[in-house]
């Protein structure tokens, strides 16, 4: 698993099952043994990833929720996760796969940023969870790189807990 982590950081999920198997010193009938395909085996990172975030947004404290979800969107594994977004533009079952962890993601993210929200007394968020949690997201597999982070930390703020004033204005 380390070794398929390194090359598809480094590589995109263009590395080859060979090279994985090389880096991991084992041979590529091993490989087999494991996964039928190279899918199979991006389909098990991306299951860890999915846990990984899963578990985070479960036990996120609400002090510190616009760090703690910038670190948790960022990834594990930054250069992974953008080998993952790569591999579902490409094999269509990836893809597939992705959505439905992206759904179960979503959710529990809108399920951290209600309890945020209750544990702030905000009473009239300017944004539902599920729209705040959808577009952090989305601008997480865009652009979240750990150079953007701090920026990123202050856009999740805004989805997060800016209240609707009832005037059309917004205020922080």
């Amino acid at each position: 698993m380390a070794a398929a982590r390194t090359a598809f950081g480094e590589t995109g999920y263009g590395a080859s099952v060979h090279e994985i198997c090389q880096a991991a010193g084992v041979g590529i009938g091993t490989f087999y043994l494991q996964f039928p395909d190279k899918s199979d085996l991006m389909r098990f990172l991306m299951e860890e990833e999915h846990q990984y975030r899963v578990r985070a947004f479960d036990a996120m404290s609400t002090d510190s929720l616009p760090a703690e979800l910038t670190r948790v969107l960022t990834g594990s594994d930054p250069a992974l996760m953008r080998a993952m977004i790569e591999a579902c533009g490409i094999d269509e079952r990836l893809r597939d796969f992705g959505r439905t962890l992206r759904k179960e993601t979503e959710e529990r993210l809108a399920a951290a940023l209600a309890r945020a929200r209750d544990a702030r007394e905000i009473r009239r968020p300017a944004l539902h969870a599920g729209t705040a949690a959808w577009a952090a997201l989305v601008m997480s597999d865009r652009v979240l790189t750990p150079a953007v982070a701090p920026a990123f930390e202050k856009v999740v703020t805004v989805l997060a807990f800016t209240e609707d004033d009832g005037e059309f204005r917004i205020r922080v």
